[in-house]
């Protein structure tokens, strides 16, 4: 299997049963399937959750480039058709509390004595192991408990959870790490075996530095907003129009944020001519920097530090970002078409390689969209399946 541009793609004869749900397992799934493994979005008759409402926004991005099969679990002949599918796969995610997936016959156990190269990856809030494995968990809830919430918002104000799933989707990019390196195995061992991702494992990973730097001191890193524990000024200020960031980490940069600013008397302040300085004396650093950068165009002050080569940036807006000259350069969105919705403006996978580039034209897949077509793959008559439709054990795009 090639992409339109004739390059291969990686995964090519993989064969997928996801049964993930929300956004995260589903996102694992949208990976492979963009590297061309064939990833089948097992779901109930009345869909996942997040086809419809709110969250819609997340189900059209993470199930792209998949085939649906709308079945009923509950059916005794449902769950067979789940189990002849697996016995046939390579790949099997789900995203259930611990304990649903052996409760409903589909467990790790189950089916790997059907299919012992099976790679069954679990994706749960805190595992499949420990005392809060059996907990509910949403990316809030794991930003809370984890510590990662504690480190955002500002000192004397309530924390601040960050708003995109990153715990999440960074666990659906280890779960998705952590299938390949079984993948790997397999071919050395012919044997599978489970892989256990947990959004709280994520999270601790994601904490790293604060951890190691509360072992190394005792002390945890304070709350500053878009600031630095470790360097003055490194944090957004206010413009005439729009908040920039600015940030100077070594003195380089501090010398060049004073020329490009217009406050080359601070240059060799004494106060300030040290990155340890700066850090003394960051209150008083700050009320001289804050009303001075606020008099300042955004446009005409990021000119001005770029061309002495101080990190800085504008703080867009979502449609600021979307029409961004370097994203548009990369690649990063491209346009597709979903029934009932029109075009959708989605990102690529964050990843260039020079031999592989992921195919973009599959769009998400309706509710049981391929029912029919992946039985037909397994062996059964049109005469069974038209039996098993009426009998509400398959769906067939009913939307």
């Amino acid at each position: 299997m090639q992409n339109e541009e004739g390059r291969p793609l990686p995964l090519k004869g993989l064969k997928v049963l996801d049964f993930s749900h929300a956004a995260d397992g589903p996102m694992c799934g949208f990976m492979l399937a963009a590297a061309g493994a064939d990833v089948i979005k097992v779901e109930p008759p009345h869909g996942e959750p997040y086809r419809k409402g709110p969250a819609t926004m997340a189900f059209l991005n993470a199930n792209r480039h998949k085939r649906s099969l709308a079945l009923n679990l509950q059916n005794p002949k449902g769950l067979e058709i789940a189990l002849k599918l697996a016995a046939g796969a390579d790949i099997l995610i789900e995203s259930f509390t611990p304990g649903t997936a052996e409760a409903m016959g589909i467990g790790y156990q189950a089916i790997d004595r059907l299919n012992q190269r099976i790679i069954y990856c679990s994706l749960s809030g805190f595992g499949q192991t420990g005392p809060y494995s059996k907990r509910p968990a949403y990316d809030p809830v794991i930003q809370a408990m984890s510590g990662f919430m504690m480190t955002t918002g500002e000192e004397g104000r309530p924390p601040v959870r960050v708003g995109p799933g990153v715990i999440g989707l960074g666990t659906a990019f280890i779960a998705a790490y952590g299938i390949l390196l079984a993948v790997i195995m397999r071919e050395k061992s012919g044997r599978g075996q489970q892989v256990d991702a947990a959004f709280f494992d994520t999270a601790v990973f994601f904490l790293n530095s604060f951890i190691t730097g509360y072992s190394l001191t005792g002390l945890s890193m304070p709350r500053m907003g878009s600031g630095n524990a470790a360097f003055v000024p490194y944090q957004c200020f206010e413009t005439a129009d729009k908040p920039v960031f600015i940030g100077v980490t070594q003195n380089a940069f501090w010398k060049g944020f004073c020329r490009a600013a217009g406050m080359e008397a601070l240059e060799n302040d004494p106060r300030f001519d040290s990155n340890d300085k700066r850090l003394a004396h960051r209150k008083a650093l700050l009320a001289i920097l804050v009303p001075a950068i606020r008099e300042f165009k955004s446009g005409a002050l990021l000119a001005r530090l770029e061309a002495e080569g101080v990190p800085c940036a504008p703080v867009q807006q979502i449609p600021e970002v979307i029409e961004d000259p370097h994203v548009r350069v990369r690649q990063m969105l491209y346009q597709l078409e979903y029934p009932g919705l029109g075009k959708l403006t989605v990102p690529h996978i964050p990843l260039r390689m020079s031999a592989f580039k992921p195919d973009e034209a599959k769009r998400p897949p309706l509710l049981g969209e391929h029912s029919v077509e992946i039985l037909l793959e397994l062996g059964y008559s049109q005469e069974k399946i038209d039996a098993l439709r009426r009998d509400g054990i398959i769906l067939e795009r009913p939307e």
